[in-house]
Formats: structure tokens, C-alpha cells, sequence
């Protein structure tokens, strides 16, 4: 039997809290739309199976936790390897230790570009608590980098476990033609409502087919060592990780250790815009197990 993962709007920070490891698995969420995709998160226990729904268009599986042994995948791609993450097996298996995964399934209504914000609106459960903002009023009162950029965030969805502590937190970015999302470590001190985490990307949507990750020696520097993704891509790690423990590597402050690195969104000789969409998965620090 298949149980419905409660959910609430969070009280503590922005977005919508998913008590995913709540209750007897199979536990499934609910479903958003955003952009054409439908969304869901699911919960399976050790050697559980849970039966895919092709018939409203292709599916993707984002693994959080765990692996799914049918398909041999878990959380994290090799270091900073691209894997498209579509599925067409009619069920997934989760291995020995259960997983935790996201189902993208993108139907009829995706759009070949995004060129308008206005074609990004959210469905579902509280779906007016997902509404999108700038990065410039997101952050202007920290840093004014993202004054006058073409790029948007909304808020996500906290995926909780059974005591309530955060497995991952999943939001969707967007970024115009030629943005750059600036150079960063994540190196900020982590906090209960701002755990460490080890970052994962999904694309929604390329703009131009030549938006993607980089890495960098330092903020500013020439030095770019590019990581293009397409849609239903995944990325393996950019952060540090220990290959004894497959667990990240921690700085002396609690945040996860990563190069500099950020992404840039494509450019092209179209005219008019052209938007990356992007879904951020930052898996909290102890639930983090590499193996690819």
C-alpha cells in the first residue's frame, strides 16, 4: 500500500516542507507542475519496487538516497561527469539500504524555450508559496552582484525525514542568456536552517544548449573549465569528497568543501531570450553518500 507524504507550508524558511520519511513505505508525494514537468518525490524501502507512469510523457528519476539496483543508480554521477537521467524501465527497485528520488516527467507542455518567466508558473499543493523572485531581491542585501541580471529563483521543497531534519532541500533556478550566477564555495557557516550540503544540479531546461557548470581558480579569473548540461541531465560532484567513507569533506567551519565554481548560462545569434532552468538539490551533508 502506498502512502501520501504530508505536507505544509515551512514556518521557518521559504518553501514547503515534505515529510517524505515519514509513515510505512512506499511513501509518495504529491504532485507540482512547473514549465510543463510534473514533480514528485517518493520513498521506497530496501527491495521495494514502485511502478512508472510513462503515459503522460518522458520520465526522469533524480536519485537523493540510496540506489535503485534496477537501474544502478544512485545519488551522484562520477566527479563532475554529465549522465542524462531518463528512464524507460516500467519500474524502479530501490537497493539495501531503501532510496529517496525525485520523479521529473516532462509532458506535452514543455516548452522547446522558455522565453518568458510567465511560462514558469507553479501548480499544486500550496503552489502560491513557489512564486519567483529575482536574484537581486533575493540577495541585494547581502551582495549587489545580481543587480540588473536577467536571472530568478522560487522557493522549494524541504525533504524531511522521520525526526524532521532535513534530507535535502530541492528549488529551481532560472538564468538568461550569457548570466552568470556568480563564482562561489559555499563556504558560509552552516546553520539549522541553512545546513551544509552537497549540491547536485538538474536541468529543466538549456536556453541556448550551451549553458552549464564551470570551475574556477579564484573569483574573476580567466580560467573556466566549462560543464555544459541538456535537458534531464545530472552533474557528479564538484565538491570534496573522501573515496574511503564516500562521505564529503568537511572545512574546520561544518560546511561541505568545494573549488570555486558557479554557472553560466549559454549564449546564441537568436533574438530575444532564452531561459536555463535549473533545480538546485542540496543534499544535506548526512545524508551525502558518493557512489557512483
Amino acid at each position: 500500500m502506498t502512502h501520501t507524504a504530508r505536507n505544509e507550508v515551512s514556518t521557518t524558511r521559504t518553501g514547503i516542507n515534505i515529510f517524505i520519511g515519514e509513515g510505512a513505505a512506499p511513501v509518495i508525494s504529491d504532485t507540482w507542475g512547473v514549465g510543463g514537468w510534473n514533480i514528485q518525490f517518493v520513498r521506497l524501502d530496501a527491495g521495494q519496487s514502485f511502478a512508472l507512469n510513462h503515459s503522460a510523457g518522458a520520465v526522469h528519476i533524480k536519485v537523493v538516497t540510496g540506489r535503485l539496483v534496477n537501474i544502478n543508480r544512485g545519488a551522484y554521477a562520477e566527479d563532475k561527469v554529465v549522465r542524462n537521467t531518463k528512464v524507460t524501465e516500467a519500474e524502479v527497485v530501490a537497493g539495501p539500504d531503501g532510496a529517496v528520488f525525485t520523479i521529473f516527467t516532462g509532458t506535452a507542455q514543455v516548452p522547446n524555450k522558455v522565453t518568458s518567466m510567465s511560462q514558469l508558473a507553479y501548480s499544486g499543493p500550496h503552489a502560491n508559496e513557489l512564486s519567483w523572485i529575482t536574484f537581486e531581491e533575493r540577495y541585494h542585501d547581502v551582495i549587489p552582484f545580481f543587480d540588473g541580471l536577467d536571472c530568478y529563483l522560487s522557493p522549494g521543497f524541504h525533504l524531511l525525514d522521520a525526526d524532521g531534519e532535513e534530507i535535502t532541500y530541492m528549488f529551481v533556478w532560472t538564468a538568461g542568456k550569457g548570466v552568470d550566477l556568480s563564482t562561489h564555495n559555499h563556504g558560509h557557516d552552516p546553520a539549522p536552517t541553512r545546513p551544509a550540503f552537497a549540491e547536485v544540479h538538474w536541468v529543466l531546461q538549456n536556453g541556448t544548449g550551451n549553458g552549464g557548470m564551470y570551475e574556477t581558480s579564484k573569483p574573476g579569473a580567466p580560467d573556466r573549465a566549462r560543464t555544459p548540461l541538456q535537458q534531464g541531465d545530472e552533474h557528479g560532484p564538484f565538491f570534496m569528497w573522501d573515496k574511503k567513507t564516500s562521505r564529503p569533506i568537511l572545512r574546520e567551519n561544518g560546511a561541505v568543501e568545494y573549488p570555486w565554481h558557479g554557472w553560466q548560462g549559454g549564449t546564441d545569434t537568436e533574438a530575444g531570450q532564452s531561459y536555463d532552468v535549473v533545480a538546485a538539490f542540496e543534499i544535506t551533508a548526512p545524508y551525502a553518500i558518493i557512489a557512483p
